[in-house]
């Protein structure tokens, strides 16, 4: 067979958002108190490719809390299944929780990077 490709090994852990415990690992106060997986598919990465072209995935790795459109996009482009509107999600955030929100962003991120070769090798894959 031929060489394993990146998108063969990208992980498929999604990030539980829901209304409860900020405390909780993996979970964010938000406005309308569903829950929500956080989850970089292909679906979400071609959402983000649209909005940002070439520089989508500089975008990801930009997000630190500092830049709230930045957040909105890339949490909108997450939750684009859901049929929200981006003013919508925006309205999911708030200043109590959202540092929780690029946190659980910034995990769904390092949860769907592809693993290094050197990872692999070590983890039997």
């Amino acid at each position: 067979m031929g060489k394993t490709t990146k998108a063969e090994i990208m992980k498929d852990e999604g990030v539980k958002v829901v209304l409860g415990n900020v405390n909780e690992p993996k979970k964010v106060k938000l406005a309308d108190g569903k829950e929500y997986e956080i989850k970089f598919d292909l679906n979400s990465l071609c959402s983000l490719q649209e909005k940002f072209g070439d520089d989508a995935l500089k975008a990801l790795s930009g997000i630190d809390g500092s830049d709230f459109k930045l957040i909105r996009t890339i949490l909108f482009c997450v939750l684009e299944h859901e049929d929200l509107t981006e003013k919508e999600v925006g309205s999911l955030i708030d200043m109590t929780n959202i540092s929780s929100v690029v946190e659980a962003l910034s995990l769904a991120i390092e949860n769907s990077a592809p693993e290094s070769e050197e990872t692999q090798t070590e983890s039997g894959k």
